[in-house]
C-alpha cells in the first residue's frame, strides 16, 4: 500500500507486521476521513481541525441528550469475534480515543452476551456463551452468578468437546456453537439458551467498559487491539507448512 498509511514497522521489515499494521493504516485512513488531512509527523487532533468530528458519534450522542463534551471515553468489543468486524471496531474506538482525547476500554465480547442472561429469570448459577469459531473449534467462557456474572474460565478457544467438558452441567448455555454442535452440547446436561442471548448490546459494552475505567483498567489506545484467540486461516495453513518443512 502507499507509505503514507503504513505502520513504521512495516516500512522497515513488511514481512514481520501482524494485525496491527492494518489497524494503523484504518486509523490513518478515519483521520483522513474526518479531517482531511493526513496525519504525519506530530499531527493535530481531528477534533480541532473538524468540530463536528465524527458525524456519526454526534448523532448518537444526540439521540442520548447529552453535550459531545460530555464524553469522556469509549468502550468497544475486543474479541472473540469476526477478524474483520473486530479490526473495524477496535480501529474506530482507537481513533476516538487519540482524536478526542477519550479514556478507551476493551470488553471480551462473550462477557458483553453473557449479560443478557436474566439470573432471576432463569435461576442458573453458571452461563457460558458458546461462539462457532470455524475449522472444528469454538469460543467460550464460563460464568459464575456472584452479584453479577464473574469470569471463571477466560476466553476457551477449543475443540468443543473440550470446552464441553469445562461447562458445569446444568449451565445455561447459548450461541451459535450449540446449534453447530448438537451433538456435544446436549439438553439433557445443559440448559439450551434462546437464540437471542448470542447478539451482543451496546448498553452491556458501555456499562462494563466503564466499570473497567472507574477501577483504573482503562487502556491507553496504542495497547487496544483485537482480540481473536485464534490464528486465521492462511496464518493456520502457513503455520502447517512450516511445521511440515520442519
Amino acid at each position: 500500500g502507499s507509505a503514507d498509511y503504513m505502520a513504521p514497522e512495516q516500512r522497515e521489515n513488511a514481512a514481520a507486521v501482524d494485525h496491527r499494521a492494518d489497524i494503523y493504516a484504518l486509523g490513518v485512513i478515519l483521520y483522513q476521513i474526518l479531517t482531511g488531512h493526513l496525519p504525519v509527523g506530530t499531527f493535530t487532533p481531528a477534533s480541532k481541525l473538524n468540530p463536528s468530528v465524527p458525524s456519526a458519534v454526534d448523532r448518537v450522542i444526540r439521540e442520548a441528550g447529552l453535550d459531545k463534551h460530555q464524553i469522556m471515553a469509549v468502550a468497544v468489543s475486543e474479541g472473540p469475534g469476526a477478524f474483520t468486524g473486530l479490526r473495524v471496531g477496535v480501529a474506530c474506538a482507537k481513533t476516538l480515543a487519540f482524536a478526542l482525547g477519550w479514556k478507551c476500554a476493551g470488553v471480551p465480547s462473550l462477557e458483553v452476551k453473557a449479560q443478557n442472561v436474566d439470573q432471576a429469570e432463569c435461576g442458573c448459577r453458571f452461563t457460558c456463551p458458546v461462539m462457532d469459531a470455524r475449522r472444528g473449534r469454538v469460543c467460550g467462557a464460563v460464568y459464575r452468578w456472584q452479584d453479577g456474572w464473574q469470569d471463571v474460565t477466560g476466553v476457551l478457544c477449543v475443540e468443543p468437546q473440550r470446552l464441553a467438558r469445562r461447562i458445569p452441567e446444568g449451565t445455561l448455555i447459548f450461541g451459535d456453537g450449540i446449534r453447530a454442535y448438537p451433538e456435544v452440547f446436549r439438553a439433557e446436561r445443559f440448559h439450551i439458551g434462546a437464540e437471542e442471548l448470542q447478539i451482543g448490546r451496546a448498553p452491556h459494552v458501555a456499562r462494563l467498559g466503564l466499570e473497567r475505567i472507574k477501577a483504573g483498567r482503562d487502556l491507553d489506545p496504542v495497547a487496544l487491539v483485537p482480540r481473536y484467540y485464534r490464528l486465521t486461516y492462511p496464518e493456520e495453513a502457513l503455520l502447517q507448512e512450516s511445521e511440515g518443512k520442519g
